[in-house]
């Protein structure tokens, strides 16, 4: 897309028609100043945009930006309106017409969409796009090396605009800024729940100080204060624990009595025991459980020895018995030829008969000794029952005394269990009745009873209760509102980590790309030699979510401070130049500069042109104003007019009426090839 026709009518310093049909190659606009030059490129700023960029003050005295944009000399004009008109490759028109009494006539999305190349254009792209392809003199040292460092940023980063990808930058800080503002809206919220609170809190400090005065009130804290140690805080949750207080003291009295009962009917006994007397009394149980174990143990020896002697008779019986059948058989058999049956020895009758009678004898003996071992068994056993029986019955004495001791010190700790859940001391002194304990703390509850009512009757009290509602409500309703301006808070954190990483991303993909604009940038200046020393510049990106692009010469050194005003604006204009030729989301393919040598000298102008020339053999169109007319004539030749991209050369004056007007336009034919040839072999 180049640029085709610009048509001005009524505007600047135009007050007639005047019509700039322009080449495909490059167009020469000179004059002197005054004339009109740069009004021309006001004309394309005005039609894309709506203003002039180059203005920065829009108000002034005598009249602002607005009422200089249209024609303000002697005479009606022929209208007022700008046209501005562009071509595509394939011939295809755009037209572009910005009036005073229509304003814009055509759609800026459609126009966006034939100059902007896919989706992924700035959303300002019309300002981007007269940013990038309008190098004047008038910002070519503001923005190039006196611009601060995140501002060239910025400058690159929108000439760069096509290769971000989408921008949510707008949607972000749209989030950010509705995020403060609900913060700032929730902390003068939260603030005035804090002034409503301050105020009712000194409501209630007013209400209470006047309520210790007042009668009703110090005769219900004279009956509390020697029953609780304390005052009873005027407030619903004072009155409403001193309620349930009662109501707990009620329900502990007869608890209380029955404990009461339990401990009376046993402390007699337990004093008992506790004494010197009960004490003795275990101890001699004890003794006697003791002397009948012994002497069940005695007897227990005693018996076990006759046993064992009776045993050792009756296995004594077993040979008495065969004697006797010996004695039997004797008697029956006799002697046998003169000889013993049992032996064979000889005897004699006499002999056999007298060993029959010895034996008959012996076994007489056994029967009465084994008959007295019998007796001694059974007597030792009666005597072993009869310990045994004693040493039962002393311990079980023994054991009932423990018991009932054990039995009465339960229910004393059962009944001193029941006293301590209701918070209520026994009497130290043994004197001391722990019934009447429980009735002194019936006494108490009734008089708690009568300074519950005095407070519920007075007024002072409930005004100190309505304020105390009030203020538990307004502390419960100032917490909500911290609560939410810390949430609120934590949210507008949140976008602005948002905006942070959101930035970072940007900015690290920028940089990315920015290294294929470098080599550009770089031969542009090599080719400008704005400086004889300093022969290379170097560029970096810096920061995170600030980003900043920054120049260096040498060893590090700042250009800003080392090079001189015409200097700088070389750099500057190597810089803008680099950028108009790095927008891939740019299908405007026209340069346009007004008056870009006016503060550079002659070798560096020279320099220039050269650059222009080798940006004119890629296929640009190329638009300069310039004042020097050999200049002028320098760059219709360098340009080089081409049969299929012709050049033209526009001299602009002022006409008898004050308008600008274009007083001559010439076609910039090409160099015949014969000239050409002669040149070479000159």
């Amino acid at each position: 897309m180049k640029l085709q026709f610009v048509e001005v009518a009524g505007f600047r310093g135009f007050r007639k028609h005047v019509r700039f049909d322009f080449e495909s190659g490059f167009a020469v606009l000179a004059g002197r100043n005054g004339v009109g030059k740069s009004t021309v490129f006001d004309a394309i700023d005005f039609a894309l945009t709506g203003t002039i960029n180059k203005y920065k003050v829009r108000e002034a005295k005598g009249g602002g930006l607005e009422q200089h944009i249209w024609w303000v000399g002697d005479g009606a004009p022929e209208g007022q309106y700008v046209c501005v008109g562009f071509v595509d490759d394939e011939g295809e028109p755009l037209t572009v017409r910005r009036s005073r009494d229509r304003g814009l006539e055509t759609p800026e999305a459609e126009t966006g969409k034939r100059l902007c190349a896919g989706i992924s254009h700035p959303a300002d792209w019309p300002q981007m796009l007269m940013h990038t392809s309008l190098i004047r003199d008038e910002t070519i040292a503001d923005l190039s090396l006196d611009l601060t460092e995140q501002a060239r940023f910025s400058a690159v980063q929108a000439a760069m605009g096509g290769l971000r990808g989408p921008d949510h930058s707008e949607r972000i800080d749209a989030i950010l800024k509705a995020a403060n503002l609900a913060q700032k809206q929730q902390q003068e919220r939260a603030n005035s729940a804090q002034a409503d609170l301050g105020r009712a809190l000194g409501s209630l400090t007013e209400a209470q100080s006047i309520a210790s005065n007042s009668p009703d009130i110090v005769a219900a804290d004279r009956l509390v204060q020697p029953i609780l140690g304390r005052t009873v805080p005027l407030s619903p949750d004072g009155i409403s624990e001193l309620r349930r207080m009662i109501a707990d003291r009620k329900r502990s009295i007869g608890p209380l009595l029955e404990a009461a009962t339990q401990l009376e009917s046993v402390q007699e006994q337990i004093v008992y025991f506790a004494s010197t007397q009960g004490q003795e009394e275990i101890r001699s149980k004890q003794a006697e459980v003791d002397q009948a174990l012994t002497s069940r143990s005695a007897a227990a020896q005693q018996l076990q020895l006759i046993d064992s002697l009776y045993r050792a008779e009756r296995e004594q019986d077993s040979l008495a018995f065969h004697l006797a059948a010996l004695l039997e058989h004797g008697q029956a058999v006799g002697l046998v030829d003169g000889h013993c049956p049992l032996c064979e020895a000889t005897r004699r009758q006499e002999q056999f008969a007298q060993a029959l009678d010895a034996l008959r004898l012996r076994l007489a003996d056994r029967g009465e000794r084994l008959q007295h071992i019998s007796s001694d068994l059974h007597a030792a056993q009666a005597a072993l029952d009869e310990a045994d029986s004693m040493f039962q019955s002393a311990k079980a004495t023994y054991d009932g005394l423990l018991s009932n001791r054990d039995n009465l010190t339960g229910q004393q700790r059962s009944a001193e269990a029941v006293f301590k859940s209701w918070n209520l001391s026994l009497p130290h002194s043994q004197s001391a009745s722990p019934r009447e304990s429980v009735l002194k703390r019936q006494e108490d509850t009734a008089t708690l009873e009568q300074a519950l009512s005095i407070l519920e009757t007075s007024t002072a009290a409930d005004r100190v209760a309505t304020i105390q509602i009030r203020v538990t409500n307004l502390r419960a309703s100032s917490e909500a509102e911290t609560t939410k301006l810390h949430q609120f808070t934590r949210a507008v954190e949140c976008a602005r980590q948002i905006q942070g990483a959101a930035k970072v991303v940007a900015n690290e993909l920028l940089a990315e790309q920015f290294e294929t604009v470098l080599p550009l940038f770089k031969e542009l200046y090599l080719r400008l030699r704005p400086h004889s020393e300093w022969q290379e510049i170097e560029t970096d990106i810096g920061g995170h979510v600030r980003a900043s692009l920054n120049f260096t010469v040498g060893e590090g050194r700042n250009p800003q401070f080392l090079f001189s005003s015409g200097q700088r604006r070389t750099a500057g204009i190597a810089f803008l130049l680099a950028i108009h030729l790095s927008r891939p989301w740019c299908k405007f393919r026209t340069l346009l500069l007004d008056d870009p040598v006016q503060h550079i000298d002659d070798y560096r102008a020279l320099n220039l042109v050269e650059v222009l020339s080798s940006i004119r053999r890629t296929g640009r169109q190329v638009i300069i104003a310039v004042e020097d007319a050999s200049l002028a004539d320098l760059l219709c030749r360098r340009l080089r007019s081409t049969a299929s991209d012709p050049g033209k050369r526009f001299d602009l004056a002022i006409d008898a009426d004050g308008s600008s007007t274009i007083e001559t336009q010439t076609p910039i034919s090409p160099l015949p090839e014969s000239i050409m040839e002669i040149a070479r072999a000159s």
